[in-house]
């Protein structure tokens, strides 16, 4: 099952860091979970807001030109540490 393999997972990695970074990370998670910023995050359904950034050469993006164009597939990740 994917909850076990995920607590397997979580107990192996804080078996490896330092008491340090996993109070960090619990003081982040609190903080999170402190701030509702779930409960002002789309949800499955929802219309996601037109938006503009600027791409890695730094140009304009915008999502409504995109989407004139077909569908919009958008990925989010964190970037380097």
């Amino acid at each position: 099952m994917l909850t076990d393999a995920l607590k397997a997972v979580s107990k192996q990695f804080k078996g490896n860091v330092s008491t340090e970074v996993l109070e960090v990370m619990e003081r982040s998670t609190a903080e999170l979970a402190e701030s509702k910023l779930v409960e002002s995050a789309l949800k499955v359904g929802d219309k996601m807001p037109a938006f503009k950034l600027t791409n890695a050469i730094g140009e304009s993006i915008d999502s409504e030109v995109l989407l004139s164009k077909g569908a919009l597939v958008i990925n989010f990740y964190r970037g380097g540490w």
